[in-house]
């Protein structure tokens, strides 16, 4: 009988072979996840699109609406690109000016906060009724199906843990 961590181990080995091609693996950055809590040992790494991209989509816990939060790895660091939300909250932008704002609209019911902010590693608690998702070139991968209630996300250079 396989053990849980195996389990859990061998599902996310298949879901990163059959959604990320094996040319898009070869080369370029990646975004390694590890465990933010107990030994913080990676639990996996993907390799970002073209454009070094990803986004963060979640559902907020006060408002109870969909968030994506986007970012661009460049020169080696985060840096978040964008926040797309339907209703103000708790830990949202609610002005013009936000901090790193290049823009703010409003646009088929969708705030849309344009920015250049840099964010260091991005800690996430991960619950799966808020269904914290985690987008690559058109791939999603729901993060409560890696089995931890707790992720770092970095970008990393290399397709091996070193």
């Amino acid at each position: 009988m396989i053990g849980r961590a195996a389990y859990a181990a061998l599902l996310l080995t298949l879901v990163v072979t059959l959604a990320f091609p094996a040319t898009a693996r070869a080369a370029g950055t990646w975004l390694c996840l590890a465990e933010t809590r107990g030994t913080q040992a990676e639990v996996t790494r993907l390799p970002l699109g073209p454009d070094q991209s990803f986004d963060l989509s979640f559902i907020h816990s006060v408002s109870r609406t969909p968030v994506v939060d986007s970012y661009r790895v460049e020169d080696g660091e985060i840096l978040q690109t964008r926040e797309v939300f339907m209703a103000h909250g708790a830990g949202l932008p609610s002005i013009a000016n936000d901090m790193d704002a290049t823009g703010w609209r409003h646009e088929d019911g969708h705030f849309i906060l344009d920015m250049q902010r840099y964010t260091g590693p991005i800690p996430l608690r991960i619950q799966a009724q808020f269904k914290n998702t985690l987008s690559i070139d058109g791939t999603d991968l729901p993060l409560a199906d890696l089995g931890h209630s707790a992720l770092t996300l970095a970008p990393c250079d290399e397709e091996t843990p070193q």
